[in-house]
Parts: structure tokens; C-alpha cells; sequence
């Protein structure tokens, strides 16, 4: 089984095309004629009417789980006033159905209707699927283009992915972080609507959030009135209720549940479980991801929405590599073919603020199977993939402090206001140098601070040798207090900073990045430290340390 639950090797685009009598739940026509699968067209039809009400003009998702393998099986349908249109597929290819169906249904004011169907269905079901990208369907008497989804290596994109874009749409940035930390550690979660279309994009589009990973419990995205009672399911669920059936469920679904109101933007839950989910992620994490979170919703208000492109999708995604993008440093050889991964070793290798949130992680199932997958991408069982890609680039840094907020700043914030996400770059820099220097990092000392702590142990033309940054600090005057002692925080930088950098952003802007965030680390420390204008020693210091390791120019 796969841990997406997705088939693989589908050889073709759909299994079955089904047109439903709305008044008494007949079946008009199935395409192919001779399709067989009973169990699939008894589910589809159970599926396609999940609410004793009358269902008119709306299109919706559904999702059957093969009993034996769990996998999935995607159905994808149009209500209008009389007929159902149903298409059944393995694919989870939501647009490209819903522009097929759209297309359809626009087929039904012509005479030729029952001619263009068939060619339609014809063309798409005797050719082999389409490969991802714009795909031009010529079907004798109907052309159009339809847009295929890349299920496998790409990453839902708004306003491209009709599921992710209405989610956002739908949510405030709060509701989704808690969303998303809810689905992390694995809850009873219940989305909302009274809307079967938003319902269904709502839950997919949730489910998608947690990618590499995969939920691996109870999923229905729009849950039948027949099947109710799986609200009170004692395990972990990601369910999609309709309005209708809210107060009935609430009599069923008991203590520890996550409910999202998408109508509303709402969400409920016990203050004690969101507490305690949020306490074992690392507070550095939560605001960085808020911060993404909210910096997307600000794109999609405002009139660059399609600057938005897949970068909420990317920011989980991201977030997952910062969390635990360097699993592979846990990976051992078992033999010359295969790997395995040792658990222990990767909960000691993390630090101290996130060991909390990966030993409670461990215990999941979307975890376990998370790891199994990259197992076997380590063999060259699978292809390497994008989480692949960005966990390499965070295991390889030598930097990884700010790797999540960099991303944000730079993916996202620049989007926003390109001068202030450069500036929060120099500021990083700014914030990791007063780190550094109280490490003890060594930098290329000054002659004469070298000669004040070895005196005499140098001719006065040998090169002083480097000497770590605390053994001297004590001889410089007037340093500022958070150099002297390194339990005092070093200051933020405030808006006068800011301001006077945004007054000569065109100059910034101008140089090289690394001569950018030189600069800006420049100013910083200047304005920053009042003294350091008449502190020669203190001022040397820093640009030398920032010359070293930001090949930036001397800017004074």
C-alpha cells in the first residue's frame, strides 16, 4: 500500500461514468456498459446522496476505502435538478473532474448531447491518462482544455487548486495553524458546511496540508446520513459534516474533538487539548509559521493573489523540513542494500525545545509511515520528491537557526514589502553575529588587542593570530552590555533603524546580496550600540566579523 492511499500504475483516466436518476436514485446510464463492480456502484450511489434532502446544482468530492488495502477510490459529482453526473476514478484529480463535469453539464443545451457525451467519454477512457499540464481534449465534436494535475511531485497551487483556495478562503490564518496542529498530532476533527462543495474541498485540501505525511485514520469528506455514527469513532478521524446533521452529531461525538466551522470560521475544541498541542512546539516555530500563515492570507486579499501561487502549501511543507528535515542523519545501513531508522537516536539529535514535540510525533502513524517512505527513497525504491529537496538544502546548511523564518521572509514577505524582508535578513544576521561573538566564535583580532592579552609573545610585523572573542571583550571599552554577558538578549531592531534603512533602500538594493545584508548589519550595530562611533576597538570587531563571514565591503 501506498501511504498516500493513492493507486499507483492507473492505466486509465476513469473506471466508470455514471448519470443518476435524483427523484429515485435510478441509475440512466454507465459508461462502460459492461462495468461490473458492484461494490464500487453501490458505495458511489450512497455517496452521490449522503443527505435525505434534495441536493440541487452543486458538484462535490467523495472518497471510497477499499476494504481489503485501504486505498482509495475518488468519485467526483454534479447535482442538477433532475440528474446526477457522476465520474468514478483512482486519480485525486479534483480540477480536472470538475471542469470535465462543468463542460458536460454545458453540453446538455445542445441537440447533439447524447453524440458529444459518448465522444467524450470515448476519447478519455480508451486513451492512455494524461501526463500532468494543459491537456487539450479532442473529442470529434467537442474540443476544450482541460488542466491535469501533477498528484505526485506537485503541490496544490491557488488559485490553480479550486480545494486549497476555497479552504483559505474560507478561514482565517488562526483557524488554519490550528488546524494544522490538530492534524499533526493526529485528532478527532470535524469540518463543517452547509455547502457539500465547500465541504469536500475543505477536508481534501486539510489533508494535503500535512504533506510529506499522510493522515492514515478515518476519512469521508462528505459523511452520509447513514453513516453518522462514525462521529463517535474512539480513534483519530478527519470528517466532513453537513449543517444538517450538527446537532444530531453533537449527541454523538463526545469529549477530545476539533470542529471547524468553514461557514462561520469558527473553531471549537477543548482549550485543554489546544493547549497541550500547541505546548510541544517550540515557540520560535509557531510564530514563524503564523507569521507565514497570515503573510499568504495578506496576498490573497489584496490584488497580487497571484503571487499567492503553491506557497501555503510549501510553508507546511517547509515547516516539516524544519522540524524534521534532518531525519537522515538517524538512517543506518542494515545491510549493503537497505536502511533503517533509529528512532532514538533522532529524538537525542534534535534540540532540547523540540524533543517534546518529536517524541510525541513518533507515536504517530502518519509519522511511521512518513519514514518508510523516505526509506525507501534513500534505496532509489521511489523517486526523490520536494520534501527531498528542501530537507537536503537544510541538512546541508551550515545555518539552520532561522531556516523557517528566512523562508517566510524571503518566499513570502518579500511578496508583501520587498524593503522590509530585506531588512529582517540583515537583522537575522544581526542577531546570529551577537551569538557568535558570545560563543566564542574567532575572528581576525585587532594588532592591538592581540599584543594587550600575549604581550611580547609577537614581533611587531607577525601577524596577530586569531583569538576568540570573549578572551579579549573584557578589554574593550564601553562595549554594550548583551556582548559582556551573554544571558542578556541583544536588542531588536526598532523602527529608526528600519526607517533610516528604507530611506536609502535604493542604494541597498543596488549592491550584491551578501554586500546588502553587510551593510544592514552595519547599521544596525551602529545605531544600535551608541558608543561604537568612539569605540574603535568594539567597531573594528564587528566588521571584521562581518567582512569574514559575509564577504560584504568596508562601508564607512
Amino acid at each position: 500500500m501506498t501511504i498516500s492511499r493513492v493507486r499507483d500504475n492507473i492505466s486509465k483516466t476513469f473506471e466508470c461514468y455514471l448519470e443518476i436518476n435524483s427523484e429515485d436514485k435510478t441509475v440512466i446510464k454507465t459508461y462502460p456498459s459492461d462495468y461490473t463492480n458492484e461494490e464500487i456502484l453501490k458505495n458511489a450511489i450512497n455517496f452521490c446522496f449522503p443527505l435525505s434532502a434534495k441536493i440541487e446544482n452543486q458538484y462535490f468530492s467523495f472518497t471510497i476505502t477499499n476494504s481489503l488495502e485501504s486505498l482509495f477510490t475518488f468519485g467526483y459529482t454534479y447535482h442538477s435538478t433532475t440528474t446526477v453526473f457522476c465520474f468514478i476514478s483512482y486519480f485525486p484529480w479534483h480540477d480536472f473532474f470538475h471542469q470535465l463535469l462543468t463542460t458536460i453539464r454545458n453540453l446538455r443545451n445542445i441537440k447533439q448531447y447524447k453524440d458529444s457525451l459518448e465522444d467524450i467519454l470515448d476519447s478519455l477512457y480508451t486513451q492512455p491518462p494524461p501526463r500532468p499540464g494543459p491537456f487539450y481534449l479532442d473529442a470529434r465534436s467537442i474540443k476544450c482544455n482541460l488542466q491535469v494535475p501533477d498528484h505526485i511531485a506537485g503541490l496544490p497551487s491557488v488559485p490553480e487548486n479550486r480545494n486549497i483556495t476555497k479552504l483559505l478562503e474560507s478561514i482565517t490564518g488562526k483557524c488554519l495553524f490550528t488546524l494544522y496542529i490538530a492534524l499533526l498530532n493526529e485528532r478527532r476533527i470535524l469540518l463543517v458546511s452547509s455547502s457539500l462543495d465547500l465541504l469536500s474541498a475543505g477536508v481534501y485540501a486539510a489533508r494535503d496540508l500535512i504533506y510529506p505525511m499522510y493522515w492514515q485514520h478515518v476519512f469521508i469528506p462528505v459523511l452520509p446520513e447513514a453513516l453518522l455514527d462514525y462521529v463517535a469513532a474512539p480513534m483519530p478521524l478527519l470528517i466532513g459534516l453537513h449543517r444538517s446533521m450538527y446537532k444530531r452529531a453533537q449527541m454523538l461525538w463526545g469529549e477530545e474533538i476539533v470542529l471547524v466551522d468553514l461557514d462561520s470560521d469558527e473553531m471549537l475544541a477543548p482549550p485543554s487539548l489546544i493547549s497541550e498541542d500547541m505546548k510541544f512546539l517550540p515557540a520560535s516555530i509557531r510564530n514563524s509559521l503564523c507569521e507565514g500563515i497570515n503573510g499568504v492570507k495578506k496576498l490573497m486579499e489584496s490584488e497580487q493573489q497571484n503571487k499567492v501561487s503553491n506557497k501555503i502549501s510549501k510553508l507546511f511543507c517547509v515547516t516539516l523540513v524544519a522540524l524534521v528535515g534532518n531525519y537522515r542523519g538517524s538512517c543506518r545501513f542494515q545491510n549493503s542494500k537497505t536502511f533503517n531508522f533509529d528512532s532514538d537516536h533522532f529524538l537525542e539529535s534534535r534540540p532540547q525545545n523540540l524533543q517534546e514535540f518529536i517524541s510525541k510525533l513518533l507515536r504517530c502513524q502518519h509519522f511511521t509511515e512518513f519514514i518508510e517512505e523516505r526509506l525507501q527513497i534513500l534505496q532509489g525504491k521511489k523517486a526523490r520528491d520536494i520534501y527531498e529537496e528542501l530537507s537536503l538544502d537544510f541538512y546541508n546548511t551550515g545555518n539552520t537557526k532561522h531556516y523557517l523564518k528566512s523562508w517566510i521572509n524571503d518566499e513570502i514577505m518579500k511578496e508583501l514589502n520587498p524593503e522590509l524582508a530585506l531588512l529582517k535578513t540583515g537583522a537575522f544576521a544581526f542577531q546570529d553575529m551577537i551569538q557568535d561573538l558570545n560563543r566564542g566564535t574567532t575572528i581576525s583580532t585587532p594588532r592591538h588587542i592581540h599584543t594587550n592579552i600575549v604581550a611580547g609573545s609577537l614581533s611587531r610585523t607577525a601577524p596577530p593570530k586569531p583569538i576568540p572573542f570573549h578572551q579579549y571583550k573584557h578589554t574593550i571599552p564601553n562595549l554594550p552590555d548583551f556582548l559582556i554577558d551573554p544571558s542578556i538578549p541583544p536588542p531588536t531592531i526598532d523602527d529608526k533603524i528600519f526607517n533610516l534603512l528604507i530611506g536609502n533602500y535604493d542604494k541597498i538594493s543596488s549592491l550584491p546580496s551578501n554586500h546588502q545584508v553587510s551593510l544592514i548589519l552595519h547599521t544596525c550595530y551602529i545605531h544600535v550600540c551608541p558608543t561604537a562611533n568612539t569605540c574603535r576597538n568594539a567597531r573594528v570587531n564587528i566588521l571584521a566579523y562581518s567582512r569574514r563571514t559575509l564577504s560584504g565591503p568596508t562601508v564607512w
